[in-house]
């Protein structure tokens, strides 16, 4: 869905750049509708559990995230590319929308934490989710063009560098979710949920060998950005929002 979803922003960027904001609030409005049911009891339009997970568990989240980390594998002159790289911005403040509500929902999950209540797994979970909030705000925040439009160009892609600790922490977070922590090293992929840690594990993995390789193909070709004001890493997420 998030790639579909992807493809039809690319397909109309120019509309969704120029209404972006009202983007966003239908965003906010569709996750607010959801998260707070759990708080204040309330029925649902649905009752698809597909629907309610993939919108309040983070999953169209982490995927949003995944599809614009896998733009910065393309390669950096083809039109596709460029048209991907549009809608990337918008992408990316939904995905961290998105993500801001999966941390509403399991608000609960925080106070356990503290007081020492969770497994190892959730653990580890809840630690990667703190990191990734403190990470996901000024990611966000210079997402927009008026935030970015005021920093300088070295501080705007030192943070952007960042994203890739980011990208890192998601899948910490999918391991504590879904990782067996009651064995050894070689038990954490054999849990109830081992097919979709793999899973993860595959995506994640493949992005950061397909970046290391662009970045080593890019650097002996002398390949650099189209972007008008950032000079080479421009793939990185959240985008610049124009």
């Amino acid at each position: 869905m998030a790639v579909v979803l992807a493809i039809l922003m690319a397909i109309a960027n120019k509309p969704v750049r120029k209404y972006r904001v009202v983007l966003y609030v239908i965003v906010v409005i569709i996750e607010a509708y959801f998260v707070f049911s759990k708080y204040f009891e309330y029925d649902l339009i649905t009752d698809n559990r597909q629907i309610t997970s993939m919108l309040t568990m983070g999953i169209l989240s982490e995927a949003l995230f995944a599809v614009v980390a896998y733009m910065g594998c393309l390669p950096s002159n083809h039109w596709i590319t460029k048209r991907f790289k549009s809608v990337r911005a918008e992408l990316s403040v939904m995905g961290c929308i998105m993500g801001f509500a999966q941390m509403i929902y399991y608000a609960n999950s925080f106070v356990q934490f503290f007081n020492g209540e969770l497994s190892t797994g959730r653990t580890i979970a809840c630690i990667a989710t703190l990191v990734l909030l403190c990470l996901m705000i000024p990611l966000m925040l210079t997402s927009f063009y008026c935030v970015r439009a005021n920093m300088k160009q070295s501080s705007w892609k030192k943070l952007q560098k960042t994203s890739y600790i980011f990208y890192f922490m998601l899948w910490v977070h999918i391991l504590g979710l879904y990782g067996n922590f009651n064995g050894g090293l070689t038990d954490i992929f054999s849990g109830k949920h081992g097919e979709t840690l793999e899973c993860y594990t595959v995506i994640w993995g493949v992005y950061f060998i397909l970046r290391f390789c662009k970045f080593l193909y890019d650097r002996h070709k002398g390949v650099k950005s189209d972007d008008g004001i950032i000079q080479d890493d421009d793939d990185l997420v959240p985008a610049r929002g124009d």
